[in-house]
């Protein structure tokens, strides 16, 4: 019976072992370094970085073939009080697994390396959305969850993108692109939308083409610039582009 138990024990250890390895090597992704290999996906993260319930935030970066660069907000959902922070109206987190949090920004697509996407040698900042802010706030919220617990929400989209692309511009030895994307979709095409120029201006001022791509992003609401300005604490110059409503800031 004891040789049996011990038996099972080698093969549990055995087993947890492949699994640790197969998570820390094949699932997750490794640190962005210097100078990058072609082709291969990086985390870029710090602890300054923030999702809107405390965790860790990271975003993605690979680089690419050609001299071209990609830049590609995430959506999912949106929060405007304490009221909606306390719903289940916005991603709160990045899922853990490196390879399955860009597997479901992805699903297939722009960011993708299928042979039939137009971008797949292109250089990709990924950026996944777990703010509730369009990518674009500074603040910190409380609210009162609806056990009564009381939570702050980390509006720190503008902070994580800042974080993540000054390590990009350290580390990529990419400052000098012939084109670049900043696209989205849903909540992250807002984001899109609003950080475009910030994205040609500060950081690939250079560059020949620079083009905005937004698909399905529609929300109409009032009051928009209020809630950038007083709930998310997104930098003036980022909310004035936020007016009576959301088509202000896409055209």
């Amino acid at each position: 019976m004891k040789k049996v138990l011990k038996i099972l024990g080698i093969i549990i250890i055995f087993i947890l072992l492949i699994l640790f390895l197969v998570y820390k090597f094949i699932l997750q992704y490794p640190k962005l370094k210097e100078n990058p290999e072609v082709g291969k996906w990086y985390r870029v993260t710090s602890s300054e970085m923030k999702s809107s319930d405390g965790s860790h935030y990271r975003a993605f970066f690979k680089k690419g073939s050609e001299n071209k660069v990609l830049v590609y907000f995430a959506g999912g959902g949106v929060s405007v009080s304490a009221e909606t922070a306390k719903e289940d109206m916005y991603n709160k987190k990045v899922i853990g697994i490196d390879r399955l949090a860009n597997l479901t920004m992805n699903m297939g697509g722009i960011a993708t390396d299928s042979d039939s996407n137009p971008f797949k040698d292109w250089t990709v900042i990924a950026f996944p959305y777990a703010t509730g802010d369009f990518h674009a706030g500074t603040g910190e919220l409380k609210y009162t969850d609806k056990s009564g617990k009381e939570k702050i929400l980390y509006h720190y989209g503008y902070k994580n993108y800042s974080a993540v692309m000054q390590k990009v511009m350290e580390r990529s030895n990419i400052d000098n692109p012939e084109a670049v994307v900043v696209t989205s979709y849903s909540a992250g095409g807002f984001g899109a939308s609003l950080l475009a120029d910030d994205v040609f201006t500060n950081y690939y001022p250079k560059a020949k083409s620079k083009t905005v791509l937004v698909d399905a992003s529609l929300l109409l609401n009032d009051d928009w610039h209020n809630v950038a300005k007083d709930v998310w604490k997104t930098p003036a110059e980022i909310s004035a582009r936020l007016k009576t409503n959301i088509s202000c800031c896409i055209i």
